[in-house]
């Protein structure tokens, strides 16, 4: 069987969804929502703190002011259910930055007026997402800087010590496409320091294709956390907050057509497969809510509810992963064989007894030797299974044999790889089989290959 992987931390431990703070604008909308996302059982929340909100014409909050009321409804809402916020934060008021756009990194000297203002002002709040998607174009303008960057993330730092907060530090999301992809930003990032400033790298891996198959960004999460490690960040958590798929009838970058079941089979294996490793600390499912009807358009169709609050099969599907069911996540074998015909010896045996004059020792090396024709089948491959790195398991060969049943023989994998040859004068080409008889957390998977003859004979 696989050797378990690390799983420190059950799913509801990392368990969030994303809202945004249009879609909770009257108490009754903040009393559903969370309300909802409690019955669920999630403790994470992630939303928009738009500093442009608070400080829409100018710097006000160093005199004491701004306007932090409808921030102040969405915080005492949710702490009132019991849910722990993940606030992003951006949105650069147009005075704050050289260009005026939303998001321009600001000025440091007044975005650290404002972020040391807002963890005073919610010192309940445990964790902080600094920026989102930086590596953008969109969300970066006029264009990613991973120098500016690394410059936001020192001015949060410094508000964040001068005021003695608590609250973890996360890096603004990256998300594969961006205009620097994901493994050049990290890079660049580090060389200036910037990961000395995070509790935890934010990450957003979406993939069209599904999570536990080895294409997917949601695979490479291990690389990911290699990459830290090789930068001198063995110990840094990556923060998955945002991962989603809507339920749309176009294929899109983040999924094929899904149906609204195929949605929920989607989140169940992300979080089956984010749980066995120790080193994710987080994973929002994006979105809580939908943001349109238009089933054409991707982007407002993640949510786990429709536009009218009523639930979709990935809102029951999440509760149920919070309260302990484990999707099994589907193993990847990959096969490579070879036949070979091979002419052995074999000892004739003697009727010939030993005389004085034909002593034994002489006599065997006289002793007749015929050849006989074998066949050596040689089978190669790796075994892949999501969230176990390195694993060892026991599969099963049903080789092809001549006017006989496939013979049943066992192989070892050791770290995710094997090697055997067998050989018998009844072995031929044909097909091949290997089974992977499954465990608490993989599917079985059997693999069919074809055994080719070849023209080889070793003699």
């Amino acid at each position: 069987m696989a050797a378990p992987a690390a799983h420190a931390r059950p799913a509801g431990d990392i368990a969030g969804v994303a809202v945004h703070p249009w879609q909770l604008g009257s108490s009754d909308a903040r009393e559903r929502v969370f309300s909802g996302i409690a019955a669920m059982g999630a403790r994470w929340v992630r939303v928009d703190i738009p500093w442009s909100t608070v400080e829409a014409h100018g710097p006000t909050v160093r005199n004491g002011h701004g306007a932090w009321s409808s921030i102040d409804a969405i915080v005492d809402s949710a702490t009132r259910h019991g849910l722990k916020l993940i606030p992003i934060v951006g949105y650069t008021p147009k005075w704050a930055s050289d260009s005026g756009e939303l998001w321009a990194y600001p000025y440091s000297e007044p975005f650290e007026v404002f972020f040391s203002a807002a963890l005073r002002r919610y010192p309940q709040i445990p964790a902080w997402e600094l920026w989102n998607e930086p590596n953008f174009e969109r969300f970066s303008k006029p264009g990613p800087d991973p120098a500016r960057f690394v410059e936001f993330l020192r001015a949060a730092r410094h508000a964040h010590d001068r005021v003695g907060s608590s609250a973890k530090l996360i890096s603004g999301g990256i998300a594969p496409g961006g205009e620097i992809d994901m493994v050049s930003w990290i890079n660049q990032v580090a060389i200036r320091g910037g990961l000395d400033l995070i509790d935890g790298l934010g990450v957003h891996p979406y993939s069209p294709a599904d999570p536990d198959d080895p294409r997917s960004w949601m695979m490479q999460l291990q690389a990911i956390h290699e990459q830290l490690a090789n930068l001198g960040k063995p110990d840094l958590p990556l923060w998955l907050t945002e991962y989603g798929a809507p339920t749309t009838s176009v294929a899109n970058g983040y999924a094929p057509a899904l149906t609204e079941p195929q949605q929920a089979d989607r989140l169940r294996t992300a979080f089956a497969l984010a749980s066995r490793f120790d080193w994710i600390e987080n994973l929002t499912w994006y979105e809580y809510r939908d943001g349109c009807t238009d089933t054409l358009d991707p982007e407002c169709n993640f949510g786990l509810v429709h536009t009218n609050l009523s639930h979709k099969p990935a809102w029951d599907a999440l509760r149920e992963v919070i309260a302990g069911a484990t999707a099994k996540l589907r193993p990847r074998l990959l096969l490579s064989t070879k036949i070979r015909a091979a002419r052995v010896p074999v000892a004739r045996a003697s009727k010939r007894r030993p005389t004085k004059k034909h002593p034994s020792k002489r006599h065997a090396k006289k002793r007749a030797v015929k050849r006989i024709t074998v066949h050596r089948i040689t089978v190669s491959g790796r075994l892949t299974l999501p969230g176990t790195p390195w694993p060892n398991a026991v599969l099963t060969l049903m080789l092809p044999r001549r006017d006989a049943p496939p013979k049943a023989v066992p192989l070892l994998v050791t770290e995710g790889y094997f090697w055997a040859r067998y050989e018998g004068p009844a072995l031929r080409s044909g097909t091949l089989e290997a089974r992977y008889p499954g465990s608490d957390a993989y599917q079985p998977l059997t693999t069919q290959i074809q055994v080719v003859s070849s023209v080889t004979t070793i003699r």
